[in-house]
């Protein structure tokens, strides 16, 4: 395969109401690669608001599988979105390992957007939560937030800035 003929993944960092989605489809329509929103496919099995007891097992699960299904398309040569957060660094060196295991070329975008932005496109969005998105309450957004380490300087990204 020609160097310039890989499969890319697109891969987007973001935080909860960073407008990663948004960025994703936008993408999609400009490169026509597949994109994968693991978070749509958890609302349409499990509807906005899925049981919190089993949430962290559903998501990991759906994670998996949105993952295994992005690496088959690069596999087989076609150019993927992965739209998932990745939130820590480690998750973010797992996934550009993976996509160069199967001959493909990793692009990390990091969709950032000031906090208060985010917050409130959260718990406006919860109000009335579209087909694609969770109903997530303020004190949820604000434990989640606890977990979220955007990348750092000596990581390779592309900044996507959304300061509205």
């Amino acid at each position: 395969m020609q160097e310039n003929k890989k499969p890319i993944a697109y891969i987007i960092v973001g935080f909860i109401g960073s407008g990663k989605t948004t960025f994703a489809r936008k993408l999609e329509k400009e490169t026509r690669a597949i994109r994968f929103t693991k978070d749509e496919w958890m609302v349409r099995v499990f509807g906005n608001t899925p049981p919190k007891d089993r949430f962290n097992e559903y998501d990991n699960k759906m994670t998996t599988l949105a993952t295994d299904m992005a690496l088959e398309c690069l596999k087989a040569g076609i150019s993927v979105i992965i739209d998932e957060g990745f939130w820590v660094k480690e998750h973010r060196d797992a996934i550009k390992e993976k996509v160069k295991n199967v001959g493909a070329i990793p692009k990390i975008y990091y969709v950032e957007t000031p906090f208060e932005i985010m917050k409130a496109r959260t718990l406006k969005r919860s109000e009335n939560p579209p087909v694609d998105s969770f109903n997530i309450d303020e004190e949820s957004f604000n434990q989640y937030w606890k977990h979220f380490r955007p990348p750092d300087k000596d990581e390779e990204f592309t900044l996507v800035n959304q300061n509205s």
